[in-house]
């Protein structure tokens, strides 16, 4: 695990232009809760806990890494935007139940998490997963990201793994092109859902 952290370490460490958010986590912004405690899962140099901080949300935003949490810190300070950051391996029991309004995975994997994700939820709360799936070989598209299976989606799979919650959006192997209007394929998958209020 430590050689996997500092590979992330010195990765982070080689990227001089911050990154931008995830332009889908802005396209289905409406379909997220307008404010609450939000969670940001792996969140590598924090864009997106960025984003969602400036967008009103109470962010935690947690990774392995700490150039990674170290940058985000700097940035957020420089941005004056105020969100909390978390150095530590991601496991099940870094959850806590019922606490998140919002929880955001982007481009990671780690399926043993997921149930735990879930129950992080709380009533009405909304998670937006979007990550890599197996099929790589998408015409005219250069794929990126992992090379193996393990820390691919297969088909459906994401959509499997949210059988308790309410689907607001599935898109798998696909996305909208908003200038057409049409599906085109896309080598991830997506979901938007809320966990039930129970009556």
């Amino acid at each position: 695990m430590k050689e996997k952290i500092q590979r992330w370490d010195t990765t982070y460490e080689a990227v001089l232009d911050y990154p931008v958010p995830n332009n889908d986590l802005i396209r289905y912004r409406d379909l997220l809760p307008k404010h609450g405690l939000a969670l940001d899962v792996a969140c590598g140099l924090g864009a997106d806990a960025l984003y969602l901080a400036d967008q009103g949300f109470d962010v935690s935003a947690w990774d392995a890494s700490i150039v990674a949490i170290t940058r985000l810190q700097k940035e957020a300070e420089a941005r004056a935007l105020s969100l909390t950051t978390n150095c530590l391996e991601i496991t099940p029991e870094a959850f806590t139940k019922a606490r998140f309004d919002l929880v955001y995975v982007h481009r990671y994997l780690d399926r043993d998490i997921i149930p735990a994700i879930i129950q992080s939820l709380k009533p009405g709360g909304v998670l937006f997963y979007q990550t890599f799936i197996q099929n790589t070989t998408i015409e005219n598209q250069t794929t990126t990201g992992p090379t193996s299976k393990a820390y691919r989606l297969a088909p459906n799979e994401l959509l499997s793994h949210c059988q308790a919650l309410d689907v607001k959006l599935f898109l798998d192997g696909f996305t909208l092109n908003i200038k057409t209007g049409r599906l085109e394929p896309r080598a991830q998958s997506l979901v938007v859902a809320a966990k039930p209020d129970p009556l």
